[in-house]
């Protein structure tokens, strides 16, 4: 494993993260005896960021990282994220999936519209009494006393102008209950206001093949004022692996026609796959390519897309020819 630094704080984040988004539950993955497993495992193998939410699984996402790394801790890197909650509808809809569970195969055509259903459900909370309980929970959860990088889940572009959580998250880092503080932004763009404020020490943003918008122009001023970068869904919420039975991307389309169209744009990166290397290892290469970027954060389920994912730092390096192609198929789709 190799490590990078996180902007200018003193985190040595590995190039290869963990998203922790689906090991708490879920219709599809909740396993939480093969959670723990993955979690230790990708600790063997070096891997020491991983990144959660107070929103993943109702903090169950949280709790299985508390226990699998409590006697671990000044070993890891935890980066968790709170101000996307559910109503309370939802809440009590998504603790039924556990009963649903043996009915699941049968609820693949209806991935898109339960999405759609509890995105509807979503509310956000950026308050100082908000940020401040999200914190005591995440803390108790997680089995610690301190976070290493607290972020804001997808505030809105009127929200990060104001500014306002800034006073409430310095309280909390001279409080001790976290060390640094960032923003995982709902849009790409969304970063360039966050660079308004050098109290931020990360911006969270989307890098892959199918989706490098702004990336570019984000990653400049990033390094002019040392800012960390987080790569996330650099495997494109799955479109970029060749097992479309193991893809979030379904239950993150608007429809089946968005949901085919990327998959239709993703076959055509296959041109970088060969003997030594997957099309998901092309794809964390590809985010990876970029030094300023300081971990990309792929999620793993189990045990194989862990090694799959890891195995990138084993596979040839992109060539400059395949960049080239890379720029060529960006610029057709």
């Amino acid at each position: 494993m190799k490590y990078r630094i996180l902007g200018k704080t003193d985190l040595k984040v590995s190039e290869i993260g963990f998203g922790c988004q689906s090991i708490g539950g879920g219709l599809y993955y909740k396993n939480n005896s093969e959670a723990l497993k993955v979690l230790n495992e990708a600790y063997d193998k070096g891997v020491n960021f991983f990144d959660t939410s107070d929103h993943y699984s109702l903090g169950e996402s949280e709790k299985l990282i508390g226990k699998a790394f409590k006697n671990k801790r000044d070993k890891i890197i935890i980066g968790t994220k709170a101000g996307t909650l559910y109503s309370h509808r939802a809440v009590a809809a998504l603790k039924l999936r556990p009963l649903l569970k043996p009915f699941r195969k049968y609820m693949q055509p209806l991935k898109i519209p339960f999405h759609l259903m509890r995105a509807n459900q979503k509310r956000k909370d950026f308050s100082k009494s908000y940020l401040v309980a999200a914190v005591e929970n995440s803390l108790k959860r997680l089995q610690t006393d301190y976070i290493d990088l607290f972020q804001l889940h997808k505030p809105s572009k009127e929200i990060l102008e104001k500014g306002e959580f800034i006073e409430t998250l310095e309280m909390l880092k001279q409080q001790g209950k976290i060390r640094y503080y960032g923003i995982s932004c709902a849009e790409n763009e969304d970063a360039l206001i966050c660079f308004n404020y050098p109290e931020i020490s990360s911006v969270q943003i989307t890098v892959n093949l199918l989706d490098n918008k702004c990336v570019e122009d984000i990653l400049s001023i990033a390094k002019e004022k040392r800012i960390g970068v987080i790569a996330r869904n650099p495997r494109a919420q799955g479109h970029l692996t060749a097992e479309f039975n193991d893809i979030m991307a379904e239950t993150y389309a608007k429809d089946y026609k968005e949901f085919e169209i990327k998959k239709e744009k993703a076959k055509k990166f296959k041109v970088l796959v060969n003997n030594k290397r997957t099309l998901a290892q092309a794809a964390i290469q590809y985010a990876l390519s970029y030094e300023e970027v300081s971990t990309a954060i792929p999620r793993s389920v189990n045990s194989k897309q862990l090694m799959e994912n890891l195995g990138t730092l084993n596979a040839p390096p992109l060539s400059d020819s395949e960049f080239l192609k890379i720029n060529a198929i960006q610029a057709s789709i």
